[in-house]
Formats: C-alpha cells, structure tokens, sequence
C-alpha cells in the first residue's frame, strides 16, 4: 500500500463530527484560499543575510527553506528575520524537526494534525509574526529538516485539525510527560476541557522519561532572589497540583526561607538540566553549593505527549485513537 494511501486509512477509522462552522476567523468544513505562516526565525542585529536561491526558496544559517524572507522591525525595536511560507510547507519542516521520520505513520500523521492545529491557532494579523522557529512555539528546520514520511502525513491529513465543540481546539504537546500529563490551568492559568491531567503509561519507556540533574546555587541565586536568605541550608518540595508537578521548591537559609514557582526554577536553572517541572526530588549537595533535582518526562506535559504517541503507534493505535487519548472529547474538523 502506498504510504499516502496508508495514512488516510488510518485517519478513516475516526469518527469525525459533521463539518461546522467555528467563530474565531476559522470556517472548519469549508474550502479557503490556502493560509501563510510567518515565521520569526531570528532577530536582533547580528543575523546573517539570506540568500534568495529562485522564487520560492532562500538560504539561510546553513539552511534551505520555502516560501520568501523579508526583514521587519519588531515592537522592541529589533530587526526580525521573518520567512512567510504555506501551512503544509512550514508543516514539511516542522514534523522533521519535532520528531524522528522512523517514527510510526500514526504518530506522524497524530503530530501532523496537532502541528496544524497548533500553527492555525497562531496566526495573528495584527503582530508582526505569526510563530517563531523554536521552543516558544514550533520547532522549523527548513527543507534540511523535511522527510519523505513527514511530508507524507502532513499531504495525507491536508487541512485536518482538531475541534471541541466545532470549534478549533487549543493544543499543546512535547517531548515526554514523565507518566501523567498535565492540566493547561495548571500550567499557564488557562483551563480547557480536553487539556487535562490524566495518567500516561505509554511514554514509561522513553529515553527522556527519567532524568537527573544538578543546579549551581550561584547560578541561579540572583536571578530567583535568593541571596537574601543567605547561606543555604536546605531545599525541598512543596505540594504537587492535580498532576502531580510540585507547585514550587522551598529554598531555607541561614536568614530565612522563601519559595520558588517550579517553573520559574525551571527557567532559572535551564531546560536543559532541570527537563520538566514533574520533579520528584530536591536536595542538597556539595555542602550546599548546588542542588540535585532528579525528576520525569520533558517539557511542560500537556497535550500530546511525543513518546507516549510513539509507544501508542507501534502498539497498533490509529492517529485518531493517539489524538482522543491526549485531547479527550475534541473531534475532527478540516479548514
């Protein structure tokens, strides 16, 4: 079978909702001219200059990309390297660049749908860019990052997103979520009813599940406040939320104690070291000079959890059996 033609069986075994109208500026179930997505893909004044190769290809930082480049000014000031590029094209090189293309066709064809949700829901007229090529929203790599089976699934799900209620659903997902997902009000203050926290056995495996790291104090000291509590004594965790992520670190010193927003300490310390906000211990070490966090998964849990929608897919589960399981209640809709 044909690996386009394998795809779209796979997305047949969905019960898809009748198409319906959305509010928002998204008519779901209708035809509309193809949309663009522009993509921040670096600013300041330092960037190198693109090359233009023909009409719809650029080179640029060692990469090829679609679409066409332009410079623009962004609200602080800064020159912005924008690259205005097709939904599916920009798509092309976000599945290569988010996931492996050895991955399962379900998986890539579940991320498709996800990736073009998640774009849809960013685009904005009225700012000067749409997404940037990044953690803070989508991973883009150009054409370098594109695949034969990433093109595939996103061409075989062409304008397939998810909705709640005939509306475009809010969706998120990362790496790994460490065996639980977690809840969207939880994390950014915005609750959703398909965005919870549930368990996920399928990521156990993963090669990001569990992780352990170690965090200079001076590292993070005066970018959390800390040196007002003066020598640090101590370090723990303060009660989970519903997913079982604590909700801060209690740091003690010699002066005193104060706590800190797992996120925040997060941010401080690096996404590098400490991977999630699913942390399972704190302590110190080095007499007090770092601190040794060990937790689960990778990145922020919510939404569809990457690995755990690879373990699904290699188990025999269909995309739209991976989307039910991660956004629970949403249905299909096609823009």
């Amino acid at each position: 079978m044909k690996r386009r033609t394998f795809a779209l069986s796979l997305l047949a075994g969905a019960a898809l909702p009748r198409p319906a109208r959305a509010t928002g500026g998204l008519d779901v179930g209708e035809t509309v001219t193809p949309r663009t997505v522009r993509v921040l893909l670096a600013s300041g004044d330092g960037f190198a200059e693109p090359q233009r190769l023909d009409s719809w290809r650029f080179g640029w930082n060692g990469r090829t990309y679609r679409g066409v480049f332009g410079t623009i000014v962004l609200e602080d000031g800064r020159r912005g390297l924008l690259n205005t590029v097709p939904l599916d094209a920009y798509l092309y090189g976000v599945l290569g660049a988010e996931i492996s293309a050895g991955w399962p066709a379900a998986a890539q064809a579940a991320q498709a749908v996800a990736a073009r949700t998640f774009a849809l829901s960013k685009l904005r007229p009225q700012k000067s860019f749409d997404v940037v090529a990044g953690d803070a929203d989508q991973h883009y790599g150009g054409i370098e990052a594109e695949s034969v089976e990433g093109r595939d699934a996103v061409d075989s799900t062409s304008g397939r997103i998810l909705t709640y209620d005939g509306v475009q659903a809010h969706v998120a997902f990362g790496a790994c979520c460490g065996g639980r997902t977690a809840d969207a009000g939880d994390v950014w203050g915005t609750p959703y009813p398909y965005l919870i926290s549930k368990p996920d056995p399928n990521c156990a495996e993963a090669p990001d599940f569990a992780w352990r790291g170690e965090v200079p104090f001076d590292s993070i000291a005066s970018r959390l406040d800390l040196e007002k509590i003066g020598q640090l004594r101590s370090v723990g965790l303060r009660p989970a939320d519903g997913s079982g992520r604590p909700r801060a670190l209690i740091f003690t010193g010699e002066s005193g104690s104060t706590d800190v927003p797992t996120r925040a300490f997060r941010s401080a310390a690096g996404g590098a070291v400490v991977r999630s906000t699913f942390l399972r211990e704190a302590t110190l070490v080095a007499h007090g000079e770092s601190v040794s966090v060990a937790g689960t998964g990778r990145g922020h849990g919510v939404g569809l959890c990457q690995w755990g929608a690879h373990a699904m897919a290699a188990n025999g589960a269909r995309p739209d059996e991976i989307l039910a399981f991660y956004f629970p209640g949403t249905g299909f809709g096609q823009v």
